[in-house]
């Protein structure tokens, strides 16, 4: 024996949609459009925005220092296309983006930051830049087909790639 609900619901963001989901935090009967998988069950927007503000924690000048600190750290780290073969820069290259963002996350007290990441990316690539600066020098024998030697191009952008790509990663974990 099957019960038919009298009420149907809608969803509280779109009222001409039919929905049977609700809210695991509030109730509010939500469309899959509007609802946001977690762990626990589907949350609606609302609710996850105030955990989003919630988990918030970086301060502005968190910003600051994990800029200076990422920059300071990628210029350093820039070194690696020039201490070996391509392959080398396979294992270190990530290596030296996890203690980066390792490193910054330490110096903002572990406060997250939903756009930490980014600043730690972006000091990352702007601290190689010296090292694409060398590796322009050597233009003429990326012309004759060396594409890798040195700190040719293609070195830096795997180095950059694979150091601002595990930086992230760890960052956005954290």
């Amino acid at each position: 024996m099957t019960e038919q609900l009298d009420d149907t619901l809608t969803c509280h963001w779109h009222p001409k949609t039919k929905t049977t989901l609700r809210c695991y935090q509030c109730g509010t009967p939500i469309c899959v459009k509007c609802a946001r998988r977690t762990p626990v069950g589907y949350i609606c927007p609302d609710c996850q925005r105030g955990r989003k503000q919630r988990f918030e924690q970086a301060r502005g000048s968190d910003y600051v220092i994990a800029g200076i600190v990422s920059l300071i750290l990628g210029g350093i780290a820039s070194i690696l296309p020039l201490l070996g073969s391509w392959w080398f820069l396979l294992f270190l290259s990530p290596l030296a983006g996890t203690v980066i963002a390792e490193i910054v996350w330490r110096v903002v007290g572990r406060r997250y930051g939903q756009r930490l990441w980014w600043i730690v990316s972006a000091g990352i690539v702007i601290g190689a830049l010296p090292v694409l600066g060398l590796g322009l020098l050597q233009l003429p024998s990326l012309l004759h087909g060396n594409l890798w030697g040195g700190a040719g191009l293609l070195t830096w952008i795997v180095h950059v790639a694979l150091a601002t790509g595990s930086a992230a990663a760890r960052l956005r974990l954290a």
